[in-house]
């Protein structure tokens, strides 16, 4: 074997992988993407019409389709998907949205799903989509970008997300009604914004019906948690579903307690003891001496770190190039 087929040999084109997503719904892939760039030729298509699809499928080996939404239902129809290596990666709500019936999945490579209990409620409701074509990848949390915390014990709890009916708000503003009449010590500040006029409404009429007003401080959206976050002791949750919610994640790497509503399938992404179903239960994580930050960031570091992540990804990926077509 001369000199020039060994350089032949060594040299090998990058694969190209493409990434589809919409508008304002890149926070979750962004990290990936700025990583697999190392490794991959990497395009980012934000998609405002579904006729940019083609084109781009044509130029990758890999089309990734951030969400299962229109995006994939448009693309696993197109001729080009069976020439291509597809992957769509399913989050939560779109479990319980029409798309996941409409999509030709015998077009699709593999679906990752971010958490068990959405993979299950998926293949048991859409037969199209078999358990082999599936792989449950959690989302990561970047362990150096939210340095813990140690800290005492407090009377601030932390609500991080938009208010919206995917949020469960009522849940959390009884929730914290709750707490403060038993202590008025606490108080609740949200970083967050409204997303429906109604809630805002029903917030706005209750917050002062219940006495409210001065232990509620509303902050807007936070782009930086990590000082937000610095002089808060709980985080709450009062969704009815998550894929694992990612902002309690990110709490709890920085040392926060978790209080977390017993949403759907919650006992296989946290410990049953972060867990609430009753108002009798959240008094009771929220009044119990033990108050362990080293143990809430443990918790994320072994199950949920953005490298474990990656190099689920990274594997998921390389089978992908290595196999046939």
């Amino acid at each position: 074997m001369n000199d020039r087929t060994n350089m032949e040999l060594a040299w090998q084109p990058m694969p190209k992988i493409v990434f589809f997503v919409k508008p304002d719904q890149d926070a979750f892939i962004n990290p990936i993407i700025a990583h697999l760039s190392h490794l991959y030729a990497v395009k980012k298509v934000t998609v405002r019409e579904v006729s940019q699809i083609e084109r781009d499928m044509l130029w990758a080996d890999i089309c990734w389709f951030e969400w299962c939404d229109d995006l994939i239902v448009h693309a696993s129809k197109l001729p080009i998907a069976s020439f291509r290596k597809v992957v769509c990666r399913l989050h939560s709500y779109e479990a319980f949205a029409y798309y996941p019936y409409h999509v030709n999945w015998r077009a699709v490579d593999k679906v990752v799903f971010v958490g068990q209990p959405i993979q299950e409620y998926v293949l048991k409701h859409v037969p199209a989509l078999r358990l082999e074509q599936t792989v449950v990848i959690p989302n990561g949390v970047p362990m150096d970008q939210y340095p813990l915390v140690e800290r005492d014990k407090g009377f601030n709890i932390a609500y991080v997300g938009y208010i919206n009916y995917k949020k469960g708000p009522m849940i959390l503003l009884h929730a914290f009604n709750a707490i403060h009449k038993m202590d008025a010590r606490y108080k609740l500040f949200i970083a967050g914004t409204y997303q429906e006029i109604r809630f805002q409404s029903y917030f706005n009429q209750m917050i002062a019906e219940l006495g409210l007003t001065d232990c509620i401080q509303f902050d807007g959206w936070q782009n930086d948690v990590n000082p937000y976050l610095r002089d808060k002791h709980f985080i709450v949750s009062s969704s009815p579903l998550e894929s694992q919610h990612k902002s309690i994640m990110e709490a709890m790497a920085t040392g926060i307690k978790p209080l977390v509503h017993h949403f759907y399938g919650a006992k296989k992404v946290y410990e049953e003891a972060y867990l609430w179903n009753t108002m009798d239960d959240l008094l009771e994580m929220v009044t119990e001496e033990g108050y362990r930050p080293s143990e809430y960031r443990s918790f994320i570091e072994l199950r949920y770190s953005f490298s474990a992540q990656i190099i689920q990804i990274e594997k998921l990926l390389n089978q992908l190039t290595t196999s046939g077509p």
